[in-house]
């Protein structure tokens, strides 16, 4: 039976049609059949998936970014067969958090020899998401970074907004409502996280797991501008965890409560607005990992 390989060829600054096709070569020359698919516009990568998922393939991969995959999210999820990731988009975050490596030869090898392996989503509303919901500050450069507002792309854009929009930006007042009880006050943001990373490698919520069944819920309090630009830079690693502005917890559900709609973004798209219930979605998907 054939693998469906969906591309999209915008991907990775323009790099996602020569990759995928330089991976379904390869993938040819080891004796899987596989089917190229190249989407067209945004939500394409959805169509293709239904439609091969109703005609049964065997395996559907995704070349792409974090994006590209959310996108075949709602036809998977509800389907055994195994998602195949060719991580050459902006960020790769869920790449990244499962190990799949982001090389060319590596991912091909992993598609091979890898074996299939129940991965958790996180759900808000009926939207589904794979990697981050952010709320708040990173939710606002976030849409700032998918409108094409910024210069640069990736972590680098996520930097460059970030010093630019610091002054605009207004702290709202929400509450939250989890396992872990509530808490209302003004807030940076609130990362509610299925996997470590967002934005291209940033180690937002690191203890979260995207196989335990629970989300990750990064609490950060309202902080003075130099505050921020200080915890920056301990994003890379996790280190602004230790900073008595930042709460962690772990919920198999949340809501966000606030005084007028605010957006939310995941998978550097837009997810939802507030008020809004999150939840997780224990191993929701099959995802190819190396053995």
């Amino acid at each position: 039976m054939s693998w469906v390989l969906i591309a999209n060829p915008a991907a990775g600054g323009g790099r996602g049609k020569h990759c995928a096709e330089q991976a379904a070569a390869a993938l040819r020359r080891a004796g899987q059949p596989v089917e190229l698919s190249l989407t067209r516009e945004p939500g394409h990568a959805g169509e293709l998936a239904a439609r091969a998922v109703r005609e049964g393939c065997q395996r559907l991969v995704v070349c792409g970014g974090d994006g590209t995959i959310r996108e075949v999210l709602p036809a998977l999820s509800s389907s055994p067969i195994p998602l195949g990731l060719l991580p050459f988009g902006t960020a790769n975050d869920l790449a990244r958090a499962l190990g799949v490596p982001r090389r060319l030869e590596g991912a091909v090898r992993t598609l091979l020899q890898g074996r299939p392996s129940p991965v958790d989503l996180g759900r808000a509303g009926q939207a589904l998401f794979c990697t981050v919901a952010a709320f708040g500050f990173d939710a606002e450069i976030s849409q700032a970074m998918a409108a094409g507002q910024l210069p640069f792309s990736g972590t680098l854009g996520y930097v460059w907004a970030t010093l630019g929009h610091l002054s605009r930006y207004r702290p709202p007042h929400i509450r939250l409502e989890g396992e872990f009880g509530e808490f209302e006050g003004e807030v940076l943001l609130v990362a509610t996280a299925n996997t470590p990373y967002y934005g291209g490698g940033m180690k937002i919520a690191p203890p979260a797991d995207p196989r335990d069944g629970k989300l990750d819920v990064c609490i950060v309090r309202r902080v003075p501008g130099r505050t921020v630009l200080a915890m920056l830079p301990r994003l890379f690693w996790g280190g602004h965890a230790r900073h008595p502005a930042v709460r962690l917890e772990r919920t198999a559900w949340l809501r966000i409560h606030t005084g007028e709609p605010r957006l939310l973004h995941a998978d550097g798209e837009y997810l939802a607005h507030t008020p809004v219930s999150i939840q997780a979605m224990p191993a929701a998907l099959s995802v190819v990992l190396p053995a």
